[in-house]
């Protein structure tokens, strides 16, 4: 319950700075944000003359598996000792303690922030590689600044098997 805790604490101090930093189109484990959102920001972007005609959904598998420690370390704005207790705690299955090399521990208080993010920056990727060169056209003042729209929504309602311990 301690760690728990603790998790949440830092997890609260960390999200507003997540917020200011966080890529627009993301929706999913935010606060305030949820899936009508992500509906409402898709019609947005459909609704449009000339939207996009075709709509590609992708699925990053075991996202919260994979996210780079180093990485976190190097990018997160937070305590390191901390986070690296947070990251490095392992979890317990059938009362087996596995280390934890690599990921998020999923059910933490903390982990979907870390994998939020870690996704940050993709919206700006993607308009600084698709943009739309719209020099003299009437027609694209209405359209998208970008060729293509990234819209982030999380749906992984999963039951958690992990359990954080110190």
């Amino acid at each position: 319950m301690y760690d728990r805790a603790m998790q949440t604490l830092y997890a609260l101090a960390l999200e507003p700075v997540a917020e200011v930093i966080g890529d627009h189109v993301s929706f999913g484990f935010r606060k305030g944000r949820s899936a009508k959102d992500t509906c409402e920001q898709i019609f947005c972007v459909l609704a449009r003359k000339c939207s996009p005609h075709w709509i590609l959904v992708g699925d990053i598998k075991g996202c919260f598996d994979n996210i780079n420690h180093e990485w976190l370390m190097e990018n997160i704005p937070m305590d390191k000792r901390i986070m690296k207790q947070f990251i490095k705690s392992g979890f317990i299955y059938k009362g087996t303690l596995f280390p934890t090399e690599t990921g998020s521990p999923q059910g933490g208080s903390i982990s979907s922030l870390y994998a939020n993010m870690t996704l940050d920056g993709l919206e700006k990727l993607m308009q600084g590689k698709y943009h739309r060169n719209s020099k003299g056209n009437i027609e694209n003042h209405y359209c998208a600044k970008t060729k293509v729209n990234l819209i982030r929504y999380a749906d992984d309602c999963a039951p958690r098997r992990r359990v954080q311990v110190a």
